[in-house]
């Protein structure tokens, strides 16, 4: 009761008809009538920033939704649950005019209309961040933003069955800096920018944490359709290339403003054909190599950022395996620009060992293609 009693007497003395920011933690069950009460108390009066976590499932009321879609002079809202946050959409338009950073986690989303399409008008959000949402009888949600800045979706937990994956993100944005997907083995929706070039020399972060059991079947179209649409980008991070085939990789289209291309466990053959996809790239940075045929590179054409440009590889969780030696031996001779390839051993134990020391006498005896570059070991952290 001593909470709920602080509550009443904040709301009651606070007799502005504006509120600057109100934060919202609840850690303990409420009754979900009370908990609507205090919510549309707050956003009737004209709140600019506003933050509700809560520890236990809750539903706002057609009451609290109505007054928070209609809270428009709202500049940063924060809606946060460890459970479910159930919200029912009822316009198929809703329009924040002063929203500028908006950050969603267990978050459910009830459309209640006939259309299945929601937009959203945020014409100043720099900000969308979502953890764990659930957009209900949802088929596409656009988002006009065209000063977005940061996208930062993540999805580490499967929706509930009856939710349909087949809801689509479009993104009309005209200043994107950075694009960012986490998923527990596979991406949760389709993801389109209306226009590509939106994000012209921005970052682009995918990772897809490999589950050994209920992988979508649609992951490695959507991580190519994601790919395809970013290929004006700077940075790009991808954990999880497994979901990529090789003939995938060599339909994308060339990342032409590419310079530094970070990777998770990667195989020789999706590693080489992103390269070749790269012709600008200075560094490259991956946490692996999977084994695979060799042969491959006896054969395979020398990318051209490797000739002219790439300057710094890292080489993470090495174990001094043959395929390892194969792929330093390819970068060493064909990179003739390079400063500094940079090897990380997977354990201390393999710091003196027989297997390493032949690893590095091979290496050195290789035929170099630059002039002078540092040749550094180290251990992973």
């Amino acid at each position: 009761m001593y909470f709920v009693n602080f509550v009443y007497r904040a709301l009651l003395l606070t007799k502005s008809s504006s509120l600057e920011s109100f934060s919202l933690v609840i850690a303990n069950k409420y009754d979900v009538f009370l908990l609507n009460t205090w919510i549309c108390n707050i956003l009737i009066r004209d709140i600019k920033n506003l933050c509700i976590v809560t520890q236990s499932e809750m539903s706002f009321s057609a009451h609290a939704s109505h007054s928070l879609f209609n809270s428009r002079l709202l500049e940063e809202l924060v809606l946060k649950t460890m459970h479910s946050f159930a919200i029912r959409v009822t316009e198929s338009v809703v329009q924040f005019e002063h929203l500028k950073l908006l950050k969603l986690s267990g978050i459910l989303f009830s459309l209640d209309f006939n259309s299945k399409h929601l937009t959203l008008s945020l014409p100043v959000l720099k900000v969308f961040e979502t953890l764990n949402c659930t957009w209900l009888n949802a088929k596409r949600i656009t988002l006009k933003v065209p000063l977005l800045e940061s996208v930062i979706i993540t999805q580490d937990t499967k929706p509930p069955s009856y939710v349909k994956p087949h809801c689509a993100f479009e993104f009309s944005a005209s200043h994107l800096k950075e694009f960012s997907y986490c998923g527990c083995g596979y991406i949760s929706h389709y993801f389109k920018l209306l226009d590509t070039s939106s994000a012209h020399n921005a970052s682009l972060n995918i990772t897809v944490n490999q589950c050994p059991i209920n992988r979508d079947p649609e992951t490695e179209v959507r991580a190519f359709l994601l790919l395809k649409q970013f290929s004006q980008v700077k940075y790009l991070k991808f954990e999880g290339c497994q979901v990529l085939a090789q003939s995938k990789v060599a339909s994308l289209p060339l990342f032409g403003m590419l310079s530094e291309l970070e990777l998770g466990l990667v195989s020789g053959e999706v590693l080489l054909g992103l390269l070749l996809k790269s012709p600008v790239l200075k560094t490259l940075l991956f946490e692996g190599i999977s084994n695979f045929d060799k042969e491959l590179l006896n054969s395979a054409a020398v990318p051209e950022c490797l000739t002219s440009t790439l300057q710094v590889v890292k080489f993470h969780k090495l174990h001094g395996c043959e395929h390892e030696l194969c792929l330093a031996k390819f970068v060493m001779e064909n990179g003739l620009v390079l400063e500094r390839m940079s090897f990380f051993l997977a354990s201390h134990c393999l710091g003196k060992s027989k297997i390493m020391e032949e690893f590095k006498a091979k290496l050195f005896s290789f035929k170099k293609g630059f002039s002078f570059a540092i040749v550094e070991f180290s251990y992973d952290d």
